[in-house]
């Protein structure tokens, strides 16, 4: 009896490190379409990031919304201090658009986090998007993910896998959403005009304990290794916005009451509809530039003294 139950965990430990070597395989697998789109951002902030390790500087973190909505070359010009916008896609989740970066921040940083409107576990911990820009790009911030990361990205393996191998040809592009559109400093420069198909967004509730939790930890962090973060709303389609006040009112009035309060009033950052481009957070070159100097007056507000 000794002997069998050897031999069945002997089958059981096969069968796991076989089954674990073809998921590593799968995870690790390098999509052809992401290595020429933006999405190549990702790595290149870490890149610039690592460069400028030992000087202060303006790091922003957030999804697309400040990729296709924010002209760092202002903000540079304006602050005078180096600008390094790692914003790349809202998929990625909160958790890691910050983790990625983190232990490249220092004392006298400024960080402006911007992230997109949402609850739940995909606005926390990120789709499938992640594992396809990770393993693309990153595959070493795998280092810094969670249990709790990982039980949620098992599941998106399988379905990176699948797009990385219909996407084994792919093939250098041009336009917005390729790695051409990014500028030095991360931003999506491709010049965009305003398309008239964009629809809302569905925003049902914002309300969610655990993303607030990362939240207030995101603030804890910054704030114990000094540097100073700006908690600010994302850019908006105005239409949508107006669509969805109550409970965008309600999220910021939640995170007052739970102590992170945003560093801006929400409606500030929803502008009119024709500056946008094509989803409710991408803005035409010309919404991202007027948005920009509403950052800049903010910031300078929350800035004065330092």
């Amino acid at each position: 009896m000794k002997r069998f139950l050897i031999k069945v965990l002997l089958l059981v430990i096969i069968a796991f490190t076989i089954i674990l070597i073809i998921n590593v395989f799968m995870l690790l697998s390098k999509d052809r379409f992401s290595c020429y789109s933006h999405e190549r951002n990702v790595a290149l902030a870490y890149e610039r990031l690592v460069a400028l390790r030992d000087t202060n500087k303006i790091v922003i973190i957030a999804g697309s919304n400040a990729g296709f909505g924010i002209n760092s070359r202002l903000i540079k010009q304006a602050f005078h201090m180096p600008v390094v916008n790692t914003a790349t896609h809202g998929g990625i989740g909160v958790r890691m658009q910050f983790e990625m970066y983190n232990d490249l921040l220092r004392e006298g940083d400024v960080v402006i986090f911007c992230p997109e409107y949402g609850a739940g576990e995909a606005r926390l911990y990120g789709e499938s998007t992640l594992v396809r820009i990770l393993s693309t790009h990153l595959p070493q911030a795998y280092s810094k993910f969670s249990l709790a990361q990982w039980v949620h990205a098992l599941k998106y393996i399988g379905i990176h896998y699948r797009e990385a191998h219909k996407h084994r040809k792919s093939k250098e592009f041009d336009g917005p959403y390729s790695a051409k559109a990014i500028n030095e400093y991360g931003d999506i420069e491709w010049k965009r005009a305003h398309q008239d198909t964009i629809s809302c967004y569905n925003i049902s509730s914002l309300i969610d304990k655990e993303l607030v939790a990362y939240y207030k930890y995101v603030h804890a962090t910054t704030k114990k290794r000094g540097i100073r973060l700006l908690f600010l709303p994302p850019t908006l389609l105005g239409s949508n916005y107006h669509k969805d006040a109550a409970q965008i009112e309600e999220w910021a009035v939640y995170l007052k009451q739970n102590g992170i309060p945003l560093q801006a009033e929400p409606s500030k950052y929803a502008f009119h509809d024709s500056l946008y481009y094509d989803t409710p957070y991408h803005m035409t070159s010309v919404g991202a530039d007027l948005r920009t100097e509403v950052m800049i007056n903010d910031m300078a507000r929350l800035l004065k003294g330092l």
